[in-house]
């Protein structure tokens, strides 16, 4: 299990109170009805977030923030850069961070500042709602409330609270559109879940350096999601575009059509073209294993390599980030397999190009 600090609680009264920092980026939580047709919209919710949940304040000083208010529909790699850049600043004063954000693309957000922020010294949580905060029924209140609790905790790391659940942010993805428990954590532990007193699963990430924002990101990656008898030209037709790489979200453990081998071709074409592609599968729980059926051995006799057990969104950002900050293909292929921070199960002895 990757990591070394337990979730330990904080002390956060009298003379070590402890500050935490609140960055408000938009989504559900901070959105209003709109007329005409009451659709919700972004609104200024998000810089009044103490009049609407006071309790904030008995778990710690609070200060909070309006970095942007958009939907997380909107997020781009440079929202991504400057929420690192405000979270290097704040861990010189604050005790902690919590990020407000949308639900749709949370995930998204917790894997990029995930390998953005090396050896990050105190908590940054994620969170936001299912519910606007001024909908009577919304869930926001009870999980800021978490959220600002566990970050007075020992946390080292990027995580998502919600719902009572602490999950590490680059292992969720969101699975539902209805339910107040909107993400899920397939193929790892729960860190933690939060109910009359925190329970820990899993152990969290510890630092083993001086605290660093390193790297950058290359958007352009595309996503492909494969169906029976699907024709081959939409994955050929990147070979001409300047897309760097592919997510091929496959079937089972990776595995492409073997009768019909046009996927298989344009595999080959597009890493003769210098792209990569990444095998990514159709099934959430376990990992892509392309020496498993023939299948996958056809996709990785054609170039391609598998995302072992992470998450499609993790997968999709590290493509991102390797590109942005590594630059060439080969370079990328070799860091794919290794983790950065967590989100990928991999035997020990391998080691990250990012770590002395």
């Amino acid at each position: 299990m990757p990591g070394g600090q337990a979730v330990g609680r904080g002390v956060y009264n009298g003379s070590m109170r402890k500050r935490i920092l609140i960055l408000h980026t938009g989504g559900t939580l901070g959105m209003k009805p709109r007329d005409p047709d009451r659709a919700l919209a972004p609104d200024e919710i998000g810089a009044t977030l103490l009049h609407y949940v006071p309790e904030l304040e008995e778990f710690a000083e609070i200060t909070t923030r309006v970095l942007f208010n958009i939907d997380s529909t909107d997020i781009t790699p440079a929202h991504w850069t400057k929420l690192a850049e405000e979270i290097a600043l704040a861990v010189e004063s604050y005790n902690g961070v919590v990020i407000a954000h949308g639900t749709d693309a949370m995930a998204y957000t917790g894997s990029a500042l995930s390998y953005l922020l090396r050896n990050v010294p105190c908590p940054v949580i994620l969170t936001g709602s299912q519910l606007p905060l001024a909908d009577a029924r919304s869930d926001a209140p009870g999980n800021l409330i978490g959220a600002v609790d566990l970050a007075t905790h020992e946390i080292q790391e990027v995580v998502i609270y919600f719902h009572n659940l602490l999950l590490r942010a680059n292992r969720v993805t969101k699975t539902s559109t209805f339910a107040y428990g909107a993400f899920k954590s397939p193929n790892f532990l729960p860190l933690a879940e939060v109910g009359t007193s925190i329970q820990p699963y899993s152990r969290t990430l510890r630092s083993d350096g001086p605290f660093t924002v390193e790297g950058d990101f290359d958007p352009r990656v595309a996503v492909l999601r494969l169906s029976p008898g699907q024709p081959a030209d939409a994955l050929a037709s990147l070979k001409d575009t300047d897309t760097r790489a592919v997510l091929l979200e496959a079937f089972g453990s990776g595995n492409i059509p073997v009768e019909r081998t046009g996927i298989a071709d344009a595999i080959r074409m597009l890493t003769a073209a210098g792209k990569l592609v990444a095998i990514g599968s159709q099934s959430p729980n376990g990992r892509v294993n392309l020496d498993r059926y023939s299948g996958g051995r056809l996709a990785r006799d054609a170039g391609a390599i598998g995302i072992g057990d992470m998450t499609l969104e993790a997968a999709t950002v590290k493509l991102m980030y390797l590109f942005g900050t590594l630059g060439s293909v080969e370079e990328v292929r070799k860091a794919m397999p290794v983790p950065i921070a967590g989100e990928l199960s991999t035997p020990h002895s391998r080691t990250s190009p990012f770590r002395p």
